[in-house]
């Protein structure tokens, strides 16, 4: 069974991805003048990555803000933080400010602490605490961070969603009101019942299908499959090397290994969107899909995940496509 995706974790990432400035005017006034750089979000640091890096200057100061994005307090989530912080700052030499943005409410750690024989060392994060944003979010001030509203209610219903959906259709941005339409929708199949959710967001389907999760779920699914492929390929290489010889070997690997792996990134992609989207996939349909190795019915397999209006549908172009 393939990794079930963490929709909260995956929403912040899919904004901070593409809309940078909501998370900024959280911090900082967003009438300031600044340059965010978002050209390599995701800075691999060594056995350490950040949910999110950005680089900020304004002409006069330069630095790095590190977000940690957490559902609820965590204190071995603050030790790997602080040392992300640390080992950015000793790499670039430039400011780090750590960031521990929590969506739920609880008790919230703001310091990591070190402690020996007594003496004690701290580290001091910027704290923000989502919920806290809930009235200005409503009023639509920070309209953007709407699809997290159903968070924050103590008991979820309708009227919280139509909230939502109200806010996220004030925003001028086409492409912007589908990606927060589809976190909303995504954050609601954990608290409805899926087939009230779908008719609920069924006016506006058309549009939160072009929504740019949707391809993040592709893209990392492609590039998760074309490592592990790689790491296949390069074992499958040195066994084959005993016989063939290491260099030979290691190369044939490699190569088989990044064919198979952009096949299972494929397929591991479908299965994830129809995860996603229809919650248990068969083990049926998961056998099939894994038996088919013909890219380009893969790729079409993969456009109609996104698409279909039930797995029983999908089940059917899956025995047409792969007689």
């Amino acid at each position: 069974m393939s990794k079930k995706i963490d929709p909260y974790d995956r929403s912040l990432k899919v904004m901070a991805r593409h809309y940078p400035q909501i998370f900024f005017s959280l911090l900082i006034d967003p009438a300031k003048e600044m340059e965010i750089m978002v050209d390599n979000p995701e800075i691999n640091l060594p056995e350490k990555r950040s949910d999110y890096v950005w680089r900020v200057k304004d002409g006069e100061q330069e630095g790095y803000f590190n977000f940690e994005f957490q559902l609820r307090p965590d204190q071995e989530a603050l030790k790997s933080a602080y040392t992300k912080c640390a080992l950015l700052h000793e790499a670039t030499g430039l400011p780090v400010i750590g960031v521990i943005l929590y969506l739920s409410r609880g008790a919230c750690r703001e310091e990591y602490e070190i402690e020996l024989f007594g003496i004690k060392n701290h580290y001091h994060f910027r704290i923000i605490r989502l919920w806290e944003y809930k009235e200005e979010i409503e009023s639509g001030k920070r309209k953007e961070l709407a699809p997290f509203l159903v968070l924050f209610a103590d008991h979820p219903d309708e009227e919280v969603l139509r909230k939502e959906k109200e806010l996220i259709m004030q925003i001028d941005d086409e492409k912007e009101r589908a990606d927060l339409l589809s976190i909303a929708m995504t954050l609601a199949f954990h608290y409805f019942q899926e087939s009230w959710v779908k008719e609920y967001f069924k006016e506006e389907m058309q549009m939160i299908k072009t929504a740019n999760v949707v391809q993040e779920w592709i893209d990392e699914g492609i590039q998760q499959g074309v490592q592990q492929g790689i790491q296949q390929g390069v074992q499958q290489g040195i066994q084959q090397g005993v016989q063939q010889g290491i260099q030979q070997g290691v190369q044939q690997g490699i190569q088989q290994g990044v064919q198979q792996g952009i096949q299972q990134g494929v397929q591991q992609s479908i299965i994830e969107i129809l995860e996603e989207r229809f919650d248990l996939v068969p083990a049926g349909i998961i056998q099939s899909l894994k038996k088919v190795d013909e890219p380009a019915i893969l790729h079409r397999l993969l456009r109609k995940a996104a698409k279909i209006a039930s797995l029983d549908e999908f089940k059917e172009i899956l025995k047409i496509l792969t007689p």
